[in-house]
Parts: C-alpha cells; sequence; structure tokens
C-alpha cells in the first residue's frame, strides 16, 4: 500500500456496526474532527453515551441496517465496514465503492483500500506501525514500543526546532545554505541527546553546529551558541 495521512477535519466518514470495533475506529475519527455517521441497528452502550452526548453535526446513528441506508445521500470520503460478518461487511464495501468512498473492512484485510495503523502523538510528532493487517495484535506491541521510546520530550523538541528554524530562515535568505547548515547539526548525537532526555544538550550543541557551520549573523559566533 502507499502509505498517507489524511486530513478528515470536517470530512464525512461512515462506520457500519455498532461494537467494539466500531467504537475503537470512531474515537480516532472524532480526534481528527470528522464527522461521523454510525448505521447499525443497536449499539454497545459506550457508543450510544457518545450519540447522546455529541451534537449531530459530529456523530449521528441511523439506527438501521446497511441495505435500509440511503446511499444517494452519502459523501464519505471513508468507509469502515466493521460488523461482525464478513458477507454484510463485502457488501458494504462494494455499496461504498459504487459511491466513490474508500474501505476499510475488518473482517477482509486484502480488500481494504486502507489500513489504519497503530499510531503514538507527541506534539507534532506522529509515528505509526503496521502489518499490512497480518496481525494487529502486533501491531499493538510494536506501537507499545514506541510509546516507551519516544517520550513526550520529542514532542517538547519538535516545537522548538521549528522555532528555530523560523529564526534561520530570517537570519539566512538563502536555502541552499539553510539545508546545509542542518544537515551538519542534524546528527545521531542529537538524537541520542533526545532519547536520554537531555533536550537542554541537544539544543545547545544545534546552536553551536549552526553558529561554527558559518550562520551569517551579526550576533552569533562560534564561542557562543545561546546567540543563535
Amino acid at each position: 500500500m502507499y502509505p498517507i495521512n489524511i486530513c478528515m477535519k470536517g470530512c464525512q466518514a461512515a462506520i457500519f456496526g455498532g461494537g467494539a470495533v466500531a467504537l475503537r475506529k470512531l474515537g480516532r475519527l472524532l480526534e481528527e474532527e470528522a464527522k461521523v455517521v454510525l448505521v447499525a441497528p443497536e449499539l454497545v452502550p459506550e457508543l450510544q453515551a457518545l450519540v447522546e452526548s455529541l451534537p449531530e453535526d459530529r456523530l449521528v446513528w441511523h439506527q438501521m441496517t446497511h441495505r435500509d441506508f440511503d446511499w444517494e445521500a452519502s459523501d464519505f470520503r471513508l468507509v469502515f465496514a466493521a460488523t461482525d460478518s464478513r458477507e454484510v461487511n463485502h457488501e458494504i464495501g462494494q455499496m461504498a465503492h459504487g459511491h466513490g468512498a474508500l474501505v476499510n473492512d475488518i473482517t477482509a484485510p486484502e480488500e481494504c483500500d486502507f489500513q489504519v495503523p497503530a499510531r503514538i502523538r507527541r506534539g507534532q510528532l506522529e509515528l505509526t506501525a503496521s502489518t499490512g493487517g497480518a496481525s494487529p495484535a502486533f501491531a499493538r506491541l510494536l506501537r507499545q514500543d514506541l510509546e516507551n521510546r519516544y517520550h513526550e520530550g520529542f514532542g517538547q523538541f519538535l516545537d522548538w526546532l521549528g522555532e528555530m528554524r523560523r529564526e534561520l530562515w530570517r537570519r539566512e535568505p538563502d536555502t541552499v545554505k539553510r539545508q546545509g547548515l542542518w544537515r551538519q547539526a542534524m546528527t545521531p548525537e542529537i538524537f541520542n541527546y533526545i532519547l536520554d532526555e537531555r533536550l537542554e544538550q541537544a539544543k545547545d550543541e544545534i546552536r553551536r553546529k549552526i553558529g561554527c557551520a558559518g550562520a551569517e549573523s551579526s550576533d552569533s559566533s562560534c564561542g557562543d551558541s545561546r546567540k543563535i
């Protein structure tokens, strides 16, 4: 599959099914501010509670089967076939494809247009792990390893890097020179500092490397990295 991050803010998605899997799919979609339609004759209590607590422009439930649903009025970017029946999910997928939606079938990975990887977020940093549908359980193990390895400091450091990048952009207008400075500054040593939660040391080292590489600034020098 071709890996891609898709923006779902304000876009419609549908989940067919009212069980635990549907609940997991819904959580991620709501995080991304999608507008979600649930289609199922019945819902587990957790889903029922969300339907009752959220406004209809965020979440709406159609208490019916997929065959009774009015597909002609739909405009879904993503459709999740999340019932416990492979036959029903296949039928949902065919209907969704007929209306231009991408389909995730929880019972048939080989028929999916997309997979939802295991994911962790650290601020603006997002890391995912996918097994191509072969083993969601193993994907969860990978996610747990990423959670342990990549602590919250990575997100904090990335925010600082964004500020540093904007500052360097103002100081050095030449794109090629800026790229060269960053290549010299970003080394495995920096990464190891962050892993060890030595964020200030990583910042100082980047400032020093950029300064010594010759960033053109009237108030910067190799001897005092704090001025960059």
